[in-house]
């Protein structure tokens, strides 16, 4: 049996056993959703940081899930940065005015 036809075996062998399944399904699942993320208007990332904020202030939210809510809530508020510079350029390219503060960047006016 060749290499390739080794490596085929096992990922064929891997691929039906469930726990692989599963854990596939996750990444894919955890992709998904970051890639959704990516492409939320700056209202839906404000409002998904108040939730979280608004659930742990509640205590309901597992204290074991600490470390991963803390990177979750970073990752949003960066794509929050740049949503609303994305809808600051787009209001701009709209407008055709000056930006509030006077720059060209939106990244400068903050």
């Amino acid at each position: 049996m060749t290499r390739a036809d080794q490596i085929k075996r096992d990922i064929d062998q891997a691929m039906r056993n469930h726990e692989a399944q599963v854990a596939i399904r996750i990444a894919d699942t955890f992709r998904s959703a970051l890639n959704m993320l990516d492409e939320q208007p700056a209202a839906i990332l404000e409002a998904m940081i108040g939730y979280v904020e608004q659930l742990q202030r509640a205590g309901n939210v597992p204290k074991h899930r600490h470390k991963v809510r803390a990177v979750m809530i970073e990752y949003i508020e960066q794509r929050l940065h740049e949503a609303r510079a994305r809808e600051h350029r787009l209001a701009h390219a709209i407008t055709g005015g000056d930006l509030p503060d006077g720059t060209d960047d939106p990244a400068d006016a903050r």
